[in-house]
């Protein structure tokens, strides 16, 4: 037998089958894409969603600052669950402002340390040093122009509130004149309880500490107290602790009681949400005299502002400079008599020079 050299018969299939065989690739090939498409679409929508979730508070404000109109997310408020991931996002970004703060202050300092090691030469250091200082001074008096600012802004009353002027015989000759223009322009009315010969050295002659409670107390109309105290309080002091024994004037001890007086007074007019203003000494004729005032004003000065309360130099409302005792101020090109013949209280003008600089600092509302 003769064996045949035809190759093999090829196994064929029908078109049938041929065609089953299509169909199904191209379904499992859609299958599968459909399934990547939907899992696509689920994970785009779950994790817009989520970002809606944590980013609530900015879609709201956008919204709001945008179309002037509450979020559509509002009506979730009342959801727990949805709420919370407002606080989740608020966490977020802290943590992410708290890293981007880390990363710059690091950045900085080894920029900062790269250039004094290595960049920077000794002269321009020092040029550096001297900037820094300068930047440094005035943002320590652009702070203090705020502080002053903001204690000038809280002296505002409604017709129904009153001022209370409390002072020595130089208060006396002040307050009338402010009480007056308050009255007249803005029919509000005041209280001045300014006695000749008083200050805060002497409380058994005259108790100011307490008659300011007392008063405060008892009329809950007022809502800014003015002082006017210190010349009548150059003198030893009697000693609290009794014995018969003087505190010397200027003495720590004396000292620190004539501050702790000055403190129980704005603390109490702070109590009762009362502003206080509070003039300093102005600058004597008497060299004795005056050299105490100067004393005097540090004191009162740096008490005052301790207890953030708003002090006015008169010294310089009335034109004194340096401490050197002047009778007069010049204003525009004219000498005006501020000073009275006995070189202590002020002339008519000068109690207008001041009683304005005090009006000046009170608002009243309509």
């Amino acid at each position: 037998m003769q064996t045949s050299n035809l190759p093999d018969p090829i196994e064929t299939k029908s078109v049938a089958e041929q065609s089953t065989e299509a169909t199904a690739s191209e379904l499992d090939y859609r299958d599968n894409h459909w399934q990547q498409f939907s899992y696509a679409l689920f994970t785009l929508m779950f994790f817009s969603v989520l970002s809606i979730w944590i980013m609530q508070n900015s879609v709201n404000a956008y919204f709001q600052q945008t179309y002037h109109q509450a979020s559509p997310l509002a009506v979730l408020d009342d959801y727990p669950v949805w709420t919370s991931g407002a606080t989740i996002g608020q966490a977020l970004y802290q943590q992410h402002d708290q890293i981007k703060a880390a990363i710059s202050a690091f950045n900085s300092t080894q920029v900062e340390n790269f250039n004094s090691g290595y960049a920077y030469t000794p002269e321009y250091k020092i040029i550096l040093a001297e900037k820094r200082r300068v930047e440094q001074q005035r943002q320590a008096v652009e702070a203090k122009a705020r502080a002053q600012e903001a204690l000038r802004n809280q002296f505002s009353l409604n017709k129904n509130q009153q001022v209370f002027f409390a002072g020595d015989s130089l208060m006396q000759g002040v307050a009338p004149f402010v009480q007056k223009s308050l009255l007249e322009n803005y029919e509000v009315k005041s209280v001045n309880l300014s006695k000749q010969s008083t200050g805060l050295s002497y409380p058994g002659f005259f108790n100011w500490p307490q008659t300011i409670k007392d008063t405060i107390e008892s009329n809950p109309q007022i809502k800014i107290l003015v002082v006017f105290l210190g010349p009548n309080d150059p003198w030893d002091m009697p000693n609290p602790q009794g014995g018969g024994h003087y505190l010397k004037f200027q003495s720590p001890e004396w000292e620190s009681l004539y501050r702790s007086r000055i403190a129980a007074i704005i603390q109490t007019a702070k109590q009762h949400q009362v502003s206080v203003m509070w003039l300093t000494p102005p600058n004597m004729r008497k060299e004795s005299l005056n050299n105490q005032m100067i004393y005097l004003n540090q004191v009162i000065r740096d008490e005052v502002q301790k207890n953030q309360a708003l002090f006015l130099d008169s010294r310089a409302i009335l034109g004194t400079a340096n401490n050197v005792y002047s009778d007069y101020l010049v204003k525009d090109g004219l000498s005006i008599k501020m000073r009275s013949a006995d070189g202590i209280h002020f002339s008519s003008d000068g109690q207008k020079v001041l009683a304005q600089s005090i009006a000046q600092h009170i608002q009243v509302a309509p």
